[in-house]
């Protein structure tokens, strides 16, 4: 499971080489941040993303970026969990395509 304070510490002090995406799961995009690591952009967006992870709550966190836990809670009913992601994309947390493709797993999963 991965902890918001190890990812907004990473982005802030080895964001400029992408590690906190690396820690996250976001390989691409951290390859992406160790090519452009010359530019120095890489080291900004990283702090301001640390930052952006310290201020998230535990909850909005484990919903983008500890999915598999949050799919394989499998103690509460599916109705619980249709209702809590459709909140997610109501508030903004995740996209409608994220919606989607986690309604999609849960509906698989019954």
């Amino acid at each position: 499971m991965r902890n918001k304070i190890v990812a907004g510490l990473f982005g802030i002090f080895l964001g400029g080489f992408g590690i906190h995406k690396f820690y996250l799961g976001k390989i691409v995009q951290g390859i992406f941040y160790i090519v452009f690591s010359w530019t120095l952009i890489p080291s900004f967006v990283g702090f301001i993303e640390g930052i952006v992870y310290l201020a998230m709550s535990e909850e909005s966190f484990n919903q983008k970026y500890n999915t598999a836990m949050v799919a394989s809670n499998t103690s509460r009913s599916a109705l619980t969990q249709l209702s809590e992601l459709k909140d997610l994309m109501d508030r903004g947390v995740i996209t409608p395509s994220e919606y989607e493709e986690r309604r999609e797993r849960l509906v698989q999963q019954i």
